[in-house]
Order: structure tokens, then sequence, then C-alpha cells
């Protein structure tokens, strides 16, 4: 019978490792992949997409969330986990790039899975809606300001809902017209603007637990906040 030299054995296995063996450091922010032996930034991710070893390992609900991503019309893929601190982070995060229908979002959001699937049911449910009643056209792009983000809430010491990717920030939206209608408060005739971004503003008061925007304080001047909070009152704050 053929045996294999064992010095090739070891030589074999030892190139394995030294090659292929790849993990995740968590020190390196926003889940970037790292090289086992050099420590250095890789720029191999593998997506994760509701299948295949990386998923097998999400907990049920998280599985069950990407189900329905799916079946809205998503456009998403896994990324690998984000611990930036203590308080910033995403378990199981995913990458949006589209809504249904082919609305892109740029750039892409790194986001908990809830709080893509809740801002995929406002783009469809009301965004989408609201463009092709009041437009008769439908809606292209999305602009994204903020999804995950490492920080508090601007002059407090309470983390953002950005910290934990549980957070959306929409500065325009443009419509399949190219025309580009901006979240900040339109000008004095822009009737029909208003009437979109109220419309659109106050469907989402439906969908998220705070819905923030122009004429709520300065920091939220030309743009929506969109987010999932608990609070422990259960209440929601659509201003």
């Amino acid at each position: 019978m053929f045996k294999i030299p064992t010095r090739l054995v070891f030589s074999l296995a030892a190139l394995s490792i030294t090659s292929g063996c790849t993990w995740f450091d968590p020190s390196m922010g926003m889940g970037q992949r790292v090289d086992a032996q050099t420590k250095t930034r890789s720029i191999f991710s593998l997506p994760r997409f509701g299948v295949g070893p990386l998923a097998s390992g999400l907990p049920a609900e998280e599985q069950q969330c990407r189900k329905r991503l799916k079946r809205l019309g998503v456009n998403f893929e896994d990324v690998p986990p984000i611990r930036d601190s203590a308080a910033c982070g995403i378990d199981h995060p995913v990458k949006v790039t589209a809504f249904s229908g082919g609305i892109s979002l740029k750039p892409a959001a790194t986001l908990n899975c809830a709080m893509a699937e809740e801002t995929a049911r406002w783009v469809e449910g009301d965004l989408a809606v609201a463009a092709r009643t009041r437009y008769l056209v439908g809606v292209r792009e999305i602009y994204n300001m903020s999804s995950y983000s490492c920080r508090k809430i601007r002059g407090t010491n309470t983390w953002s809902e950005h910290s934990t990717g549980n957070a959306l920030d929409i500065g325009a939206i443009t419509l399949d017209t190219g025309r580009r209608i901006d979240v900040a408060k339109p000008g004095f005739f822009a009737f029909r603007e208003k009437g979109y971004l109220q419309k659109v503003r106050m469907g989402a008061c439906d969908h998220f637990t705070t819905v923030l925007g122009p004429g709520s304080d300065a920091a939220h001047a030309d743009h929506f906040h969109f987010d999932l909070r608990r609070r422990k009152s259960g209440y929601r704050h659509c201003d």
C-alpha cells in the first residue's frame, strides 16, 4: 500500500494552518476580516444569505428575519459581527443595498435585521406608494446619511440607536424621472414636495418607534431619523 511520507503530512498541515485559518477581530470594528498569522485586514469577506456554514450559526429569530427580507424583495448580505466597544456593535448585521422594485439605497446601510425589515416595509408601503400617487412615478434611490455608527446622541451621554444598527437617517429621495427630493425643508411654494415628505414621514410613525425630521430640532433639520428604540413605557415618539 502506498504511504504518504510523514514529513509531507506535517508540511501540508502546517501550510493549511498558516494559509487558511482566519478569524474576526472585534477590535477592528465593522467586522473586518483579519488573517490569523499576520493580523492584517483582508479584502476577502464571505457574504451570508441565510444558507451555508456562516448562516447556520444564526439564531432562529435571525434566520426568520432574513427569510422575511427575501420575501420583501430586499437586496442584502450578511456581514461579520461588529463590536467596536461595549456599547457599540451588532451581533448579526446585514448590509442593505436595495429594496423591492429596484429602489437602491446609497450608500449601503449596515443595520440589524429588524431595522432593515421595518425600513423595507415602510419603503414598500409608504414611500413608493406616495410617489406613485403624487408624482405618478416610482422611486429610484434613497440617500442614506447614516446607519450603524458608534456614537452618542448629540449633546448627551446617551448612546444613539445608531450604535447598535437600530436607526437609519435618510437625506433625500430620487424619483425614476431623476428628480431629487431633499428632506431638508422645501421652499415656500414647493407644495407637492411638502405634501410628499409629510405623507411618508407620517407613514413612518406606523413602523418605527422614533420619527424625527426637519422641525424636530436643529440636529434633524436636513434628514429623517427613524429608529426602533424600545422604551419601557411603550411610548412611540413621532415628531
